[in-house]
């Protein structure tokens, strides 16, 4: 079977052997944005459970559709932003029912190694960026795909996609400049 046989199975017949067919396709590949939008394994799993759900029961009201990972890929998206925007109001509701202004913990423990603080310190800075910027770089280099993929995927011409990635690497040096000035005004302050 390929995509194009799937996706008609599932269109004209209903029939979960097509979309079983997608989903041992594209697992791996929407668990990887899941991750990249939720930064945690569990939630992303989730996410993309779910998603291929909602996609299962849409998928039969199309009449037609030429390559499945574009359209499910939106579907996978507004899920993820939308768990993140309930996990920000929640986030927000705990903080204003314990008052803690502050919900940053601060540096770990000595013991971190030096990677895991620099894993830590681009978490930050993806966090700080705008979902377009932060989705882009995560499909480029965590992801390792080629413009032509990102466009495909993103349903963009490969030109935006160079744009696109333009600016957010701007985004994420700006951010990164930021966050490092700041660390070194408290370390002065502090010392």
């Amino acid at each position: 079977m390929d995509e194009t046989k799937a996706i008609r199975l599932c269109i004209t017949h209903r029939d979960p052997a097509g979309f079983e067919f997608l989903v041992n396709t594209f697992r791996q590949e929407a668990l990887y944005h899941a991750v990249s939008f939720l930064e945690n394994f569990e939630d992303a799993a989730d996410a993309c459970q779910d998603s291929f759900q909602k996609a299962f029961v849409s998928i039969t009201s199309l009449k037609k559709l030429d390559r499945f990972y574009p359209w499910f890929y939106v579907i996978l998206k507004n899920h993820c932003l939308n768990l993140i925007q309930k996990k920000m109001r929640f986030k927000k509701e705990q903080a204003e029912i314990y008052n803690h202004g502050n919900q940053d913990p601060g540096p770990g423990p000595e013991g971190f190694l030096q990677q895991k603080e620099e894993t830590e310190g681009i978490w930050k800075i993806l966090r700080n960026l705008k979902t377009e910027h932060r989705e882009i770089l995560m499909m480029k280099y965590a992801m390792k795909k080629n413009y032509d993929d990102i466009a495909v995927t993103l349903g963009i011409p490969r030109g935006t996609v160079m744009s696109r990635l333009y600016y957010a690497r701007k985004a994420f040096k700006d951010k990164y400049l930021e966050i490092n000035s700041d660390n070194a005004s408290e370390k002065m302050k502090g010392g």
